[in-house]
């Protein structure tokens, strides 16, 4: 679910760009990345990922085509740790991929009605200095460097970035920071029911670890939202008359007087299960799409 406001545009200055360029764009990252670049037509953009070895995810992120290349779009934490693990092997190809955020404006846009005022239709919407990707009801802005919003949106409040993560988290997104890379597999953060990883491509890094978890049953968590009064202290879970702590905190954030926490937990939590940070009753939102479910 989207958090219900106003049409508001949110800058988001913690957002990282990697915009990789040259003529080997394609064929490199595809035995990188867990999403499918050879079927991505100009006029899409998908989630992705990118994995260790071991299957476990560096960065998950939105990856967009440009001219010449593409650029992914994730916390500037995960840039951090996903940049040098790019270059590692592109040396050998004909490849640039670089840290692009200082040369993007990026701007969310969320409310109710709020892509109205975008022009065209479909998931990625042509402006005159950059591109808007669609997501359920919400949008993010990519501008070159100081280029001027479109007149439509110029005049909209702007929010703080809270507002953003907030909304990340309440539908269920695949929203982290550095110190959780390295931590889950694909499919514990949705990657794949938000259409991250695809099954049915060819060999990428971290590959035989993500398909054997999809193939074989192997994974038995999943990310959820909840959302409650503002508290510190650790989640936890009514067990009976008892609680205990709760799956692993991927992310949190206050707005409006709310604290929004995704966690991953068990797949077969029950939907009325009891969830408390400190004194404060925390509860599960409905998860807009559906897990994948092995084929």
């Amino acid at each position: 679910m989207s958090i219900e406001t106003a049409p508001t545009l949110v800058p988001l200055n913690s957002l990282g760009v990697i915009r990789a360029v040259g003529p080997d764009t394609q064929s490199y990252l595809q035995g990188q990345l867990t999403c499918d670049l050879v079927k991505l037509p100009q006029d899409q953009w998908t989630w992705g990922g990118h994995c260790d070895p071991k299957g476990k995810l560096i960065a998950a992120f939105r990856l967009a085509r440009i001219e010449d290349g593409v650029l992914m779009l994730m916390p500037k934490g995960q840039l951090n740790q996903d940049l040098p693990a790019l270059n590692k092997y592109a040396v050998f190809n004909k490849v640039t991929i670089s840290d692009a955020s200082a040369d993007y404006d990026c701007y969310g846009l969320v409310g109710q009605d709020a892509l109205s005022l975008l022009p065209g239709e479909g998931p990625v919407r042509a402006l005159s200095d950059g591109m808007a990707l669609v997501d359920g009801d919400t949008a993010i802005l990519v501008l070159s460097q100081g280029a001027a919003l479109p007149a439509e949106l110029s005049a909209l409040p702007h929010a703080e970035e809270a507002l953003w993560v907030a909304n990340e988290i309440a539908s269920a997104r695949p929203w982290f920071e550095e110190a959780q890379c390295l931590e889950f597999v694909p499919q514990m953060l949705n990657l794949d029911a938000v259409g991250g990883v695809q099954y049915d491509k060819g060999c990428y890094i971290g590959q035989e670890t993500v398909a054997r978890m999809h193939f074989r049953g192997g994974n038995k968590r999943a990310l959820y939202a909840l959302v409650g009064t503002p508290a510190e202290g650790a989640m936890e879970m009514q067990v009976g008359e008892n609680w205990r702590r709760a799956g692993s905190v991927v992310a949190q954030a206050e707005w409006a007087g709310r604290l929004y926490t995704s966690a991953v937990m068990s797949k077969e939590l029950e939907p009325d299960t009891g969830f408390r940070i400190g004194e404060q009753a925390m509860a599960l939102l409905a998860r807009p799409y559906p897990l994948f479910e092995q084929q």
